[in-house]
Parts: C-alpha cells; structure tokens; sequence
C-alpha cells in the first residue's frame, strides 16, 4: 500500500486528486478521534486498543494498535462518529468493520447532501472484515463517512476502523492488533482481576481502592518519606481542561497564542461557547493516602492540596515528595507544597515559575513529573501547550509550541530549559549512570511513541503545528492533508538520511500512549527487571493498557534499546512507582479519555525479591535515616545496591565539611556505581557548594559556596579525565560543565577526540559551557571525523560553536570550512539562535547543508533570509530537490509577494520537469495569492499576511499559459480556473490548443466555455460547423456561446435557436439567451422582448432571468421595447412593498458564486461575523447567526430579505438593545430572549435575566450587520441560491441559563453633558454605534475582529483618518495605543451613510469609551466625499496620530 501522505493539492482547487493507488482517510491510531465528530456515550473519546469494557470479549483482524467501537458502555449505549466532509476523490472507499448486524441502526454510512447512498452494518461478531463501496458514480462529489449506532438491544454497537480510498477494487488492509509480549515473556493472568496478566513471579494487590481511599482519576503519585502517597488527581480533564478538537472555532486563536495571557483572552472571548462558570467548577486534587497495613494496604485519605481551578489550570500530572516538600505539575504553573510536619497536611505553597500551557493544544499535553537527577536538581517535562517564561533570574524562555525537559534546584530557583522540541513527553527518569531518559506520545499520523535520549541543547523537532498539518488542516485552509514536515522528512522516525540535521532522533520506539515512567532502583521487586525502565501505556480502557519494560545502554554518542518486554497487562496505569519496600506501586483509572469518579492503586510484588537485604533498611533511610547519618555512613551509602539511597546519600554529603574528600576516595573505588556517585557529588560541589535542601525553599536559601571551595573541589575531578575506564571520563568532563574553571586550561582537547564516542560528546559540551575556545579546532576535527554518522556528536559540535564562536570573524572562519559537515554544524548553530544569515549557506555546494539553511530560514520564519530562498526558483537546475524543499522554495515566494516571486511561483507551476504535486502546489498557492490564509500553510504557523493586488501575477501567469493549459492534466484544469479568476490575457494560446479544451468534456463548463469563446473569437474557417456542433452541448455555458456565434452569423437563425433558451430553458440558458438577444439585429425581436416584459411585469419581476431580460430590454433601440421596460420597471416598483427593486434577484442565482461572494465579497465581508456550516472546521465568524439551516427557516422571500433588509430580520442572540433599569441604571447588550416576565440578554459575555419589572425601557434590536445597498442585483439573486441551499441546522450548543440580574448591582448612569457637542447628536451616534459593537464591542474594548476605539490615539486624533476609513474602509496591521492589531479582514468602507450619520457616531465615538476629542461636523464629513470609491486605507495612508 502506497504511503497516505502524498500530495493532493489539486483537490484544493477543486479539481481531481492526484491519485495514489490507496489513500488512508483515517486510521484511528491516537487518543483521539482527530477530526471526526462523536456524539452520544457510546464512542467514547479515543479509539479503543481490541479490548472495551461493555463488549464481552475481544476485537481481531483490525488495522494496526486500535479501532473505534460503540459499545463502551456496553449495548444500551449509543451515538455517532462522524468524519468532515471531503471530497470524494477514488473509485473505491474500503474500510473494516464489526457488531451489531442492524441496518440503519448499527453501521458505516456515506452521506452524499444528507442522504444515505452506501451502507454496511457488523455481521453480529467481533472479527472486522474488510468492506470495500464501489463509489465512482459519485466521484468528484462531497460526502461524509457515518458510524451510526441507535441499536440498544443484543448487539447493540458498532466498530470500524482503518478508511482508505483506492483506485482499486481490493486495496489492500493492515492487520495484526496491538503488538503482543513476546513468546519468552508470557505474562500470568491475575485471578479476579478479568484482562489483567503479570509477568511470572510477581503478585497484584489493590492497596488502595476508591472506597476506602477515595482515590479518584489518579494521574501520579510520590511517595512521602515514611512510604506514605501523594496522589494527583484530575478532576478537570476533559471538564475544564479543554481539546481544540473540541472546539475548532478558537484554534486560530490558539495558533496566535504566545502567552498565557493570550489563552486567557482566548477564553475570554469564546466564554459564550465554553463558560468559565463551566471551566472553574472543578479542581485538580492532591490526596494523601495513608495508613499502610500489615497487609500492604491503605485505609486513610485526606486532601492535601487543591484550588487549582482557575480558568488556565491544567491537568494535575506530575507529582514528588522530597522531605517536607511536594512539587505538583499544573499548568500554568509549576507549584511546591511544604508539607512541614510530614503528615499529609499543606502548610505553605509557593509558584516556581508561571508562563506554562500558552496553548490549548490536545488534552493531556500538559507538564508532567518529576525526578531527582544527579546534579541534585529537580527535573520535569512539558508537552507542546507549551512555555513562555521569565524566570525569576531574568532569564528569557520563549517555546509557546513546544514541549521540553526542565530542571530546577530543589528550593524553585534557576529554573532552566535543558531539551527542546518535545510533543508530549511523559515524566523523566535516569539510570544508573545519570543518563536521563522520557517517552514522547505519537502525533496520531502513524508515528509511533518515541524513546528519547535526553541531551543538553537538544531538540527533538516537535511543535504543535505538526499536528495542525494533519488533525487541523481543515482549519488552517487545506481540504486535504498535505506533506507535512513531521512525516514525509521522517523527523519521528529513528536516525535516517531524511531527516533534517537539527534534530536529535529518538532511540526507540515504545508504547502507544505513554503514561508514568520510572526506573529500577536496583534492589527490590523482579531481578529479571533490574536495569529497566518502565513505561505505563494508557490506552483508555484497562483492557488495552499496562506496563512496557525496556533497557537502553549506550550506542556510540547516543544510545539504544536492547530488550522489551510487557511487565503488566490489563490495567489502566497512569503512573508507577517504586515504594521504599522494594513494591512497584501503580495509579489505576480503571478506564476512559475524562475524569470520573474511579481509581484505584496496585502494588506488584516479587516472591521472590531482588537483595532483599539491601531492600530491608531502606524505608529508614529514607525517612530519616540519611539525614541523620554520618559522614563515613553516607560515604558508605554510595555504595548501596538502591539507586534512589545512593542518589539521597550523595545530595545530603555534599552538606558535610568533609564531602570533598569522601566524594574523591569515592571516585577511587572499584565499585563502578559508587565511583559514579563520587564524580557527581564532585561536581555539586564544583557547581555549587552543598546541594540545596528542598526545605530550603521555606526556612531560607542555601548560600554558594566560594569560588576558592567550588575550584577545589572542581580539580579533585581533573585527573580523573584521563582515567583508564571511558565511562569515567565521561562521567567526570560532564561533571565539570558548570564548574568554575577555565575551559583552555583543561586537557578537552583530547577528550573531544577520545576513542569513545560518549566521551567526545560529553566533551564537546562541556568545553561549550566553560568557554574554552581554544579547543575550537578539536571540535571541529570531531564533525569531520563523524562526517554526520552520530546526531547527537553533530549536536554536541554545532552547541560547541554556537557558544565559542562569540564574535563574527571567529564564526566566519568556521562557516568557510571546506567540510560539509563542519558547515553543516554552523547552520544549525544559526538556527539555534534564530540568525537569518543562515541565507549564506542556501547556495551551498552540499545539498545537506542548502537545505538545512532552507530549513531553517522557511521553517523558522527568518524574514531577512527569505529572499535568498525564493531566489533559488531562479535556478532549479543547479540542483536536485525533493518535492518538499520545493515546496519551502514555493511557499517562501509566496509569502515575499510582488511580480518578481509571483513569477517565481508560476515558473514551479509551469516547469514540467517537477514532480506534479509540487506544480499543483504552486497552482493552488496563485488562487490565494490576492488573499493569502492568515495560517503559513507549509508550517501551519500563524503568520497573516496582507491582502495583495492580483496584478502582480497576470503578467506571468498569461504568458506561462501555453504550457499550463497542454494535456488533460490536473496542471490544466486548475490553470484555467485561474485563467477565469485572473481574467488573464490569452492571445498567445493556438487554435489548437483551445479546440482541444473545447472538446474535453472533463473540463468545467466554464472553462470550456471561455475556451469555445476565445476560439469563436478568431473566425475559424469552420465557425458555422464548430457554432453548431456545441449549440448541442449538455453544458450550458458552452452552448450559450455556441448560440451566440450562431445568431452573429445568421440573425434570423440566430432568434429562433435564443427564443427557445431564453424561454424554456435552464436558469443559465435564459439568462445567456437574454444577454445575446440585447444586441441581435433580427426582424422581430422587438416582439420578443415586448411579450416577455409584459410577462414578466405580471410575475411582479420575478424570474430566473428576470436581470438579464431588463438588462437586455434596456440596450435595445425600438421604441417599442423602451416603453415596455418603463411600464414593466414602474409596475415592479409601485407599490408599498419594500422589497419591490429586488424581487428581480429572487430566482435564477448561481449557489457556486454565491458561496464565493460569502467568502470574499467586498461590500459584505460576511465571513468576518458569519459561519455557514455546522462543521466547525469551515471558516467564519461568530459575531453574526450561523448560516446553517437559514433555507429551513423561510421561504426565497425571506432570504432575500435577510441580505437586503438586515433590520428587517433579526435572529435571536444577535440584535444589540440599550435597556434602561428602573433604578436609574443602563445596559447595553445582545438581546438573547424577550417575553411578557423576563429579557435576556448578553453583556459582554455574561448572560442576565433581567425581570420585565426592572426595566424602564428598551430599545428596538439594532443589526450590527451593515447595509447592503453596495451589492448589485445578480450579487443579491446569487447570495438568495446560495442561502437556499443552506438546509442543515447546526446542532445547539448547550448554554448555561441566564442569571438573574439583581439591579441593585448596576450604578445609575450619571449623564454627563459634552462641552459644545449637543445632545441629540450623541444619542443619534449611540443609536448607531450599536451597528459597530459587533466588530468593535459594546464598550469599545475591540474583538478579534476588530481593534479597541476605547482610548485610542486615532479616535482622538485627526478627525480626517476617521472619516476617510469610514468612506474608504481599513486594511491591514495598525497599531493603537502601543499595541499592534492584525485584523483577519478588512473593514468594509461605509459610505452609503449621510453626512449626519457619520458625524454622529464618530462624535459619539470620540467623546465616550475614555476618548475626548472635538465633535465631528457633517461639513467635515462632506469635504471628504471624493475619498468614496478608492481602495482600502492602510496604516500608511493614515495622517500619524500621537
């Protein structure tokens, strides 16, 4: 089977896809549904891995690890998935399914316009078969894939999973389920505990269960010194902790976000969708659970911590107890707790640091926990909701998309960044020699979860755009996936020659949703574990969850896996734990995507344990024991066979007087762990004198010590960087990286060319971190003996010159290296630190490093290097490229503008050597060019970009069209849609090449059309057979040219051929006939156009054709003609009814160009306030009523109505009303509900019920939709046909009631009167400000639509950029107050208002909302008439205000 993730650009341009043989549409790999929708309980939230509680038994023969399945409540559930509509693109659609056998009721739908065509139900079993639809009648064609369940009898549910397209009647199908343990580990299932299985030796005990315990929707856990638990709880996933899948309207909002300020404006503005009322009611917990028994049970609970419900608070996931200090992970902030007498009771809290969760991102992606590392800090990891932070220190960390590994010393100071570009990683853990390790989650697009060696500097390549590519695309503007970095350069995938060279490549995969994560301690449980990591693999449900355990050991620089094996199957684990008895501990959610009220602990333990010896003191140590100790016994500890007593023993020796000397005879020994322990408390000492006491943080700061006692101690470490044994040395030069020594004076040299690979990239960074640039000469021999074999060498070579290269010359010595590698390393250093001089390398002589430069320059955004990139299409020739380095050249252009990269990007369309999706791309990106997406749709960043003038592209697209326009490609069909857009010159296109579009019937109508006319134009010698032969066609548009040619040839023919069209037949072919019959010089037409006037008149103007007849009529010479269009224009007109002068536009519209004019009409703008789709992927507003279902609520009349006379028909929710109180008060609002008793209205957000007794007045529900006198006739019939298409509801979203409004809490409103301004002026613009809210705010506060007026220097600036932008419109960034607006649309110039009007609303404007400014006179407005009919104003038309 073909990889999905080939290029279907066409398909944006609604032309054809570029075919594969098999395209998947979804695979429901992750741990969500990605873009389709589930209504009802019986889905879930995820797909399920083979296994769901509520179906007896388990699934077989689905693709990969998981499949979606109705019945997670068993068969009394029910409900829908359903996936966003897309084009039909394949002969075939083939999927696999299961269940019930209920048609209708249990089965896998396509809807083509709500309708039902294929259906296939479940075969009452649990074996899913392949299925494959015969689909091509209805290629071409929009539809939606259903998985229906209503069934609640016996098999009463559905499954499905892995929907592809194909060209091929039996495409092919992945099988095979989740991955299984291997035949030598075959786990022992566990009496009573249904799925759950072991491995051999190991028995289960539930120590804590919800009912004795409380445990609730456990997410972590931390043992306390005495062997107590902390348990962190989520009460708010999923009930306030928020999904953009779930909500797409904001995910541009999201997108944006750069701090966490910005996501609190987010849910600001969306409360009416998600009320923060809503988002607050619940709090993340911390419970301590206690009372362990005789038995290894727990029978007391209290809570130790909560209040962490506020509107930005994230999950709950990550929790430690070191001492009498808890450190929680909960976004957005990274919290400790003193828990001063150890007994469960919070006696203090304090915040880290703040900044955390900029975005809302997927559900779970949060920060998680923690562990102690070797230095002696505390170490953390954070998904891709990512960090904007300022630490307390001062230091600057911006990674509002990405995730990351933290650390920070114990007592919350000097929080630093260590690994970047993580998407989801869960917790941290290190082995025994300090190798610190986490397990990033998979992306749902067929990657897999990801081991990742954690590195200082490193980056894993991940950010939330990645998932915009696939699971959003919809919503950043792409109908298909397109090629995304993330897969089709394989940055997930193990090392590669795909993968671009800044990144560091996982080591492994593992898992399909990672949980809790930690390591063995080296005593303790199964010796068959020891050296293994364990990885919890949630899966949502207990069924498909439990346990990995894995090794890693070293592999060159880097490292790899050498074993896995299940250790636990069959429970939903979150977390693990090893307890000081030597137990491993597990968080159980028993099942589910959302909080609930379930959970439970496990304890394994061995029957026969690891050194239960060295097992048995370590609860004491631990609860005192080593605080307590000695010297000599701490040294001794570093010894111990318990990784987490040597670790503690160490930390606390580095507080002795002697610890200098122990951690030196220490590094003496022979015991490799112990010699291991000794180089690293070494190294506490060199970095900062005795390690920092978490108790520190509330009894006061550990002091630093001397530089004079860290130098010393730093030296003890020196000798041992030429130590026989690598690892040392290894151990050692990393201890040495903060140390304050001077890097020259130290033998790194040697070492960053050491025979060991580990060596050298210790080295390297630590010769980085101490300045030693004399060593510059060594790193680079490194890169080129490496010559880019190890990543994480080429990473320790590029760190090494981004810090030793500090002045240009120095840099510009290596950039000029004739290595590609060693080039290869400076670009990464230049993108390291975000330099656009990176363009110097775009050129290179080595593919490898050009395309890194590119990488980094397009992928980054580096502005000031983006030239030299597009300027690459110059020249295509020099080099190879694949098809998606084309795709940054094309993209890159794009975004620069001008008629230079306009003809770069119609050179990539019309080159025919270049791969067909990368010319497709280029042809969709000129349909945008006049109105680019405000998303970069090669990165999915948010980037907006002005509106351009499509002249900068005609030139070069009408002379590329001879080329564009050759064979029945793809290419040429969405060349001449451009040619239709552009209205592009095409003298240059033979005859041969148009009679060739005329006669393909697979062209649009209108292409073949313009083609036919471009060809009848030329006065072929055979015009009269040619006329003739297309006046037949079955497209209308190609026959009424035909026609047309006909009648110029021979009238009296030519009247009889258009009477008959223009009377019988379809809406398009009268109004063609009427268009060619204004000009026909025949006997008779006269009689023709009379007959039908008067016909007409008594249809009240309506008809199909009505606009063309009356246009016709008028450019007619006959007198005869004339007096019948004056007796027909005055009889349509007379009357009383307002709508008369339009009826002419009811019938007859185009619904294809209606839509289009929804989308970009000018005049309108109705996208800015207005939504058409119950998808919430499709583009729009919410200031106005969604669209959707508007044919349904009346009749052509009524939509009419809708787009000529807005006030006329006003949807609830959506009218603005000034109600004044009975006690003096005012409110300004959103009428949502108005009866006899109450009215509810919408103030900013919060909706009230004001009782009808409080109120004094109310004024009538103003539209803040504009007039739309602009609009032209056939605008208005096409808008109508497009709006009576519209049948579809959206489906109600539940809103909390309104509350009722004690007026009581409102102030009396203290009319102030304006100096010199008269009062009937200000109430005449309060009446009109209320059309403005919509886009401004009721207070003038602005909205994403539009900029604040509320003290803002233009408003009580010149009064002239006022009236201008009122008669002229606004486009573009404009900057108020201090801050800059990037409006999505412009703002629609206004002039069909008086003098009056505009003056009295922008005095109104001017003298409220905090502004003070002179009133504005209608002479003034007057004065600046002749600015109506000029383009837009931008920021630097506008007279600069203070």
């Amino acid at each position: 089977m073909k990889s999905f993730l080939f290029a279907t650009f066409t398909l944006c341009l609604g032309a054809a896809a570029l075919q594969a043989d098999t395209k998947v549409i979804e695979a429901f790999e992750g741990d969500g549904f990605d873009s389709w929708q589930a209504t009802g309980t019986g889905f879930g939230l995820a797909p399920i891995a083979g296994k769901v509680d509520g179906v007896n038994g388990e699934f077989r023969n689905y693709g990969g690890n998981a499949l979606v399945c109705s019945g997670l409540r068993g068969d009394a559930a029910t409900g829908t998935l359903t996936s966003p509509e897309m084009k039909l693109t394949h002969a075939s659609l083939g999927f696999l399914v299961a269940g019930g056998n209920h048609p209708g009721k249990t089965a896998v739908q396509l809807l083509i316009g709500g309708k039902v065509v294929r259906e296939t139900t479940g075969a009452n079993d649990l074996t899913l078969r392949e299925t494959v639809w015969d689909i091509a009648e209805f290629k071409g064609k929009s539809g939606v894939i259903r998985i229906i369940d209503t069934h609640v009898g016996a098999w009463g549910f559905i499954a499905a999973d892995h929907f592809v397209f194909s060209s091929e009647a039996k495409p092919a199908f992945p099988k095979g389920g989740r991955p299984k343990p291997k035949a030598d580990s075959s786990l022992v299932r566990v009496v009573g505990e249904g799925s759950a299985a072991l491995v051999p030796g190991a028995t289960f005990k539930v120590s804590a269960d919800r009912k004795v315990t409380g445990v609730t929707s456990p997410t972590a856990i931390g043992f306390a010194n005495d062997g107590s638990v902390y348990v962190a709880e989520s009460h708010r996933f999923r009930f306030g902790v928020e999904d953009d899948r779930n909500h797409l309207y904001w995910y541009h909002d999201d997108l944006a976000a750069a701090t966490t300020a910005d996501r609190l404006a987010l849910h600001k503005k969306w409360e009416a969708k998600r009320s923060h009322e809503w988002m607050t009611a619940k709090s993340e917990l911390i419970r301590h659970v206690g009372g362990e028994q005789a038995d290894g049970t727990f029978t007391t609970n209290k809570i130790f911590s909560g209040g962490f419900n506020e509107v930005l608070d994230g999950t709950g996931a990550g929790v430690m107890a070191w001492d009498d200090t808890v450190y929680f992970a909960c976004i957005p902030k990274l919290w400790m707790m003193q828990d001063a007498k150890q007994d469960g009771v919070e006696t203090a809290r304090k915040v880290i640091e703040d900044g955390f969760g900029v975005r809302i991102s997927l559900s779970g992606h949060d920060m998680n926990g923690f562990a102690i590392g070797p230095d002696g800090r505390v170490w953390g990891t954070i998904g891709d909701r990512g960090f904007n932070v300022t630490t307390k220190e001062g230091k600057k960390y911006d990674s509002r998309n990405r995730g990351a590994v933290f650390r920070f010393e114990p007592d919350g100071t000097n929080f630093e960044v260590v690994h970047f570009g993580l998407r989801n990683p869960k917790e941290i853990a290190f082995d025994d020699f300090g190798n610190a390790f986490s397990v990033d989650n998979n992306s749902d697009q067929g990657d897999a979860a990801r081991v990742v060696y954690v590195v200082e500097g490193a980056d894993s390549g991940w950010e939330m755009e990645h998932q915009a590519m696939h699971t959003f695309h919809r919503s950043i503007g792409l109908e298909q996936r397109p090629l995304s970095r993330w897969m089709t350069e394989k940055v997930w995938e193990l090392q590669n020659p795909a993968q671009p060279a800044f990144i560091i490549p996982p080591s492994a995969y593992i898992s399909s949703g990672p949980s809790g994560l930690t390591y063995h301690p080296g005593a303790g449980f199964l010796e068959s574990e020891a050296g293994h990591f364990h990885i919890c693999d949630y899966r949502g449900s207990a069924g498909a969850s439990g346990i990995w355990s894995f090794k890693m050991e070293p592999a060159g620089a880097g490292m790899k896996m050498t074993s896995s094996h299940q250790l636990l199957w069959g429970v939903a684990a979150t977390d693990v734990e090893y307890d000081w008895k030597g137990r491993l501990v597990v968080s159980d959610f028993i099942t589910g995507w959302e909080s609930h009220q379930a959970g439970r602990l496990v304890t394994l333990e061995a029957g026969k344990m690891m050194k239960p010896d060295a097992v048995a003191p370590v609860a004491a140590l631990i609860n005192g024991g080593i605080a307590k100790a000695s010297s000599a016994e701490l040294a001794a500890l570093l010894a111990h066979a318990d990784q987490r007593v040597r670790l503690r023993a160490q930390i606390e020796l580095t507080r002795r007087p002697d610890a200098a000397e122990r951690f030196e005879a220490a590094t003496q020994s022979a015991h490799a762990l112990e010699r291991v322990h000794g180089i690293w408390g070494l190294g506490i000492l060199a970095r900062r004198g005795a390690a920092i006491a978490p108790g520190s943080a509330w009894k006061g700061p550990t002091p630093l010590a001397s530089v004079e006692a860290r130098t010393a101690a730093a030296r003890r470490l020196v000798p041992l960087l030429t130590h026989a044994d690598a690892e040392v040395r290894a151990q050692a030069v990393r201890a040495l990286e903060e140390a304050p020594l001077k890097g020259n004076d130290l033998p790194l040299g040697k070492l960053i060319l050491d025979p060991s690979l580990r060596v050298r990239s210790f080295a390297a960074i630590a010769a980085a971190r101490l300045g030693a640039d004399k060593h510059l000469p060594e790193v680079l021999a490194m890169l080129k003996e490496n010559a880019d074999a190890d990543p994480v060498l080429r990473h320790a070579g590029s760190f090494a010159i981004d810090h030793l290269c500090k002045t240009a010359e120095s840099f510009d010595a290596v950039a000029k290296d004739d290595n590609a590698s060693v080039r290869l390393a400076a670009v990464i250093t230049l993108r390291r630190r975000n330099d656009a001089s990176a363009a110097r390398f775009v050129k290179d002589k080595s593919t490898l490093v050009a395309d890194e430069a590119i990488r980094a320059i397009h992928d980054l955004g580096f502005e000031a290097g983006r030239p030299a990139v597009a300027a690459l299409i110059d020249d295509l020739g020099a080099r190879e490229w694949t098809t998606f380095m084309l795709r940054r050249l094309t993209h890159s252009a794009f975004r620069l503008g001008g008629e230079a990269n306009a003809a770069r990007v119609v050179a990539i369309a019309a080159n025919e050597k270049l791969p067909a999706e990368a010319r497709a791309e280029a042809l969709r990106l000129l349909a945008l060019w006049a109105n680019p997406y405000p998303v970069d749709q090669s990165t999915g960043h948010w980037a907006p970009l002005p509106a351009r003038d499509a002249k900068e592209l005609r030139a070069s697209l009408s002379a590329a069209l001879p080329t564009l326009l050759k064979g029945e490609s793809d290419i040429l069909r969405a060349s001449l849609e451009l040619v239709e857009q552009y209205k592009l010159e095409v003298a240059s296109l033979s005859n041969e090449l148009l009679s060739g579009l005329v006669a393909n019937t697979k062209l649009s109508g209108s292409a073949r059309a313009k083609a036919l006319e471009l060809w009848l134009e030329r006065k072929p010698a055979d015009l009269a057979d040619v006329a003739g032969k297309y006046a037949k066609d079955k497209q209308d548009e190609v026959a009424m040219v035909a026609i047309g040619a006909l009648a110029y040839l021979n009238p009296a023919q030519g009247l009889i051929e258009l009477s008959k069209s223009a009377t019988t037949g379809s809406a398009a072919r009268r109004q063609g006939a009427w268009k060619a019959l204004a000009k026909l010089p025949a006997p008779g037409v006269d009689a023709l156009f009379i007959t039908n006037l008067k016909a007409l008149e008594q249809a009240k103007g309506v008809s199909p054709a009505a606009i063309e007849l009356l246009e016709a009529a008028a450019l007619r010479s006959e007198p005869t003609v004339k007096e019948a269009l004056v007796a027909t224009q005055k009889a349509i007109a007379g009357g009383s009814d307002k709508l008369a002068k339009w009826l002419p536009a009811l019938e007859g519209g185009d619904a294809k160009n209606g839509f289009a004019l929804f989308t970009a009409l000018p005049a309108g703008q109705c996208l800015r306030c207005h939504r058409a789709s119950d998808d919430a992927h499709a583009a729009g507003g919410e200031a106005g009523p969604n669209l959707a279902g508007i044919a349904k609520r009346g009749d052509r009349r009524y939509l009419l109505e809708s787009v000529v006379n807005s006030g006329a028909v006003i949807v609830a929710g959506y009218g603005t009303v000034n109600i004044d109180l009975a006690n003096g008060g005012a409110l300004v609002g959103t009428l949502i509900k108005d009866d006899k008793d109450n009215v509810d209205v919408d103030v900013a957000g919060n909706r009230w019920r004001v009782a009808r007794k409080d109120i004094k007045a109310m004024s009538t529900p103003v539209s803040g939709m504009p007039a739309m006198d602009a609009l032209t006739l056939p605008e208005v019939r096409d808008m109508v046909a497009w709006l009576a298409t519209l049948e579809k509801a959206p489906k109600k979203a539940k809103v909390a009631d309104p509350k009722p409004l004690d007026i009581a809490t409102i102030k009396p409103v203290v009319v102030t009167a304006v100096a010199n301004v008269d009062p009937a002026v200000m109430e005449l613009g309060k009446q009109a400000y209320m059309t403005c809210m919509a886009c401004h705010g009721p207070n003038a506060e602005g909205t994403v639509l539009a900029p604040p007026l509320a003290k803002s220097n233009w408003v009580n600036g010149p009064v002239e950029n006022l009236i201008r932008i009122q008669l002229r419109g606004l486009q573009g960034p404009i900057t108020v107050s201090g801050k800059k607006y990037t409006p999505p649309v412009p703002m629609m110039a206004l002039p069909q208002q008086t003098d009056e009007q505009i003056a009295a609303v922008l005095t109104y404007v001017r003298n409220s909302f905090g502004n003070s400014a002179p009133a504005v006179t209608p002479a003034q407005v007057k004065a600046q008439r002749g600015e109506v009919g000029k383009p837009p104003l931008t920021e630097a038309d506008l007279v600069p205000a203070k």
